[in-house]
């Protein structure tokens, strides 16, 4: 059977009809042995129909202090940044009005007034310095994205901040969600209590918190904006897909994020519910290994990267909803002409194996070196669940190139990938953060970056990635970003595959969320409500 001209592995054949086979009456995926939550757990309304709502989501296994888990809370209506990033991408003023660049190095940036935190206390030009310090010396990773050389009060509702080097989208930096404005007084007083329960100035503020199991959060009744429409929201951590799609269709929730393929089809047919859709921005791909075995030659990275039809991933893991990944960034983030990415070449990933001294000396199908036999260890992870499906077709992909690859699924994918016991990583990231290609060319491909899973070390990248970061004029910043992307794919950092919608299951009785943002750290705001 083919597929836009294509062979097709049998897994993608099987998963394709599985997915179609979903239409007619909503019913949970066949198979499944995971029971619907217990009504008895859920938030009853306090003050009348609409007042409260039940979430399910994938993680809570860190609590809400934006430096530990800032994306839990800037997405569940806790915290706020000073810009946030318009669905162009572009930063906004959020919890500031406005910013100017007084040089190169030297931004003023205009607060805004009336902002409450959480406990009540003004949120002033003091309260955010006092913030963005405890960023930036309790996390490394805010020292080396802002680097500030200094923060100065000007007023009550200005600050003056000074780089070390030049930084011309210092408002797009901000818009990272570790840097989300806390009260640094409450957090000094409260200790070790402060992570659990948070004192931000979003919408809603923490109630409870339970590891790996819910969170409760109410509404902020000083809140700056409008009022939130709803009194109570708890947040059930669900890491099984399939539970979550119970849930909602038991109506024991009104929101399941992250659906799977089988899920969106069932959903859509289903009267009671919706499907909510954002355009992609984030990028499923494998992280490559680049410390252990085979994945040290860049010719088997290479074959790695040639034997993976995007294609046909796309036609049956998203339903033709996502986009083919060329590189890092989706598509209308960054534009670069003629961009040269990796086609499915079977052919040509074969011949470069051989080239790096591997043969079928047995006829067992997989290629072997020094009479080891070319075997790589595939992880992935459930809480995403077009990975395992990914992992799975991408096993099936390599056994047709010589390669055997052993898929083992984990349930922590974070400490699984610091172990570093893993050729191929399958995995979900967002790559949009403060609308600029620097924050993910620093964090994921930079020598030492922390979001460098693999272990990728590149001085081309990392000379390119440095100029990116203090590039003043945007055409010269675009063209050096883009360079640096062609260096990445070329040296296969990663293995991109696709760029997936975020598919949101919906309640008919849910308002205000007809539209999602692009960018899911942007989930909950104040105009979600129940009628």
């Amino acid at each position: 059977m083919t597929f836009f001209s294509r062979t097709i592995p049998v897994f993608l054949v099987v998963l394709a009809l599985a997915v179609t086979a979903c239409g007619g009456a909503a019913t949970a995926v066949p198979g499944s042995t995971t029971a619907p939550l217990a009504v008895a757990t859920l938030i009853p309304a306090d003050s009348g129909k609409g007042s409260a709502m039940n979430i399910a989501v994938v993680f809570l296994d860190q609590p809400p202090d934006p430096l530990q888990a800032g994306w839990l809370a800037l997405p569940t209506g806790l915290s706020e940044t000073l810009f946030r990033l318009g669905k162009d991408f572009s930063p906004e003023p959020w919890l500031a009005t406005g910013a100017q660049q007084v040089d190169e190095k030297t931004w003023e940036i205009t607060i805004r007034q009336g902002v409450k935190f959480h406990n009540g206390a003004d949120m002033d030009a003091a309260a955010v310095k006092a913030s963005l310090e405890r960023a930036i010396t309790q996390n490394k990773g805010m020292e080396t994205l802002l680097d500030i050389a200094s923060i100065e009060v000007m007023d009550p509702l200005k600050v003056r901040i000074v780089t070390n080097g030049a930084s011309p989208v210092l408002p797009g930096l901000l818009t990272a969600n570790k840097t989300a404005i806390v009260d640094a007084a409450a957090a000094q007083a409260m200790g070790d209590a402060f992570p659990i329960k948070p004192v931000l100035t979003g919408p809603y503020k923490v109630e409870t918190f339970e590891l790996d199991k819910e969170m409760v959060v109410t509404r902020h009744d000083q809140y700056w904006g409008s009022l939130p429409k709803l009194g109570r929201i708890k947040y059930l951590g669900l890491a099984d897909a399939n539970s979550r799609l119970l849930a909602l269709q038991s109506g024991d929730v009104d929101i399941a994020v992250y659906l799977s393929p089988e899920g969106t089809s069932t959903v859509q047919n289903d009267p009671n519910l919706a499907v909510k859709s954002a355009a992609p921005n984030a990028l499923t791909f494998m992280f490559v290994n680049h410390e252990r075995g085979a994945m040290n030659d860049e010719r088997v990275r290479q074959a790695v990267v040639l034997a993976v039809d995007r294609q046909a991933l796309v036609g049956a893991i998203t339903q033709g909803k996502g986009a083919e990944a060329i590189g890092p960034f989706p598509p209308g983030f960054l534009t670069c002409d003629q961009l040269r990415g990796h086609p499915f070449e079977p052919e040509k990933a074969r011949a470069l194996l051989s080239e790096a001294g591997y043969r079928d000396t047995d006829g067992d199908g997989i290629v072997e070196k020094d009479g080891q036999p070319l075997v790589l260890d595939l992880l992935t992870y459930r809480q995403r669940p077009e990975l395992p499906l990914i992992a799975e077709a991408a096993q099936s992909m390599l056994k047709d190139i010589g390669i055997q690859a052993k898929v083992q699924l984990v349930e922590q994918p974070v400490p699984a990938a610091n172990q570093g016991n893993w050729d191929l990583f399958t995995w979900y990231n967002g790559t949009t953060s403060t609308g600029d290609p620097f924050w993910a060319l620093d964090r994921m491909y930079t020598t030492g970056g922390s979001g460098n899973r693999g272990h990728f070390s590149s001085s081309r990248v990392d000379d390119l990635a440095a100029q990116v970061g203090h590039a003043i004029d945007p055409a010269e910043r675009q063209r050096l970003a883009c360079e640096a992307t062609q260096a990445i794919i070329d040296e296969v950092a990663i293995v991109p595959i696709l760029f997936p919608n975020f598919n949101y299951g919906v309640s008919n009785d849910v308002v205000g969320f007809d539209e999602p943002h692009p960018v899911p750290m942007y989930f909950i705001d104040s105009n979600v409500g129940k009628q």
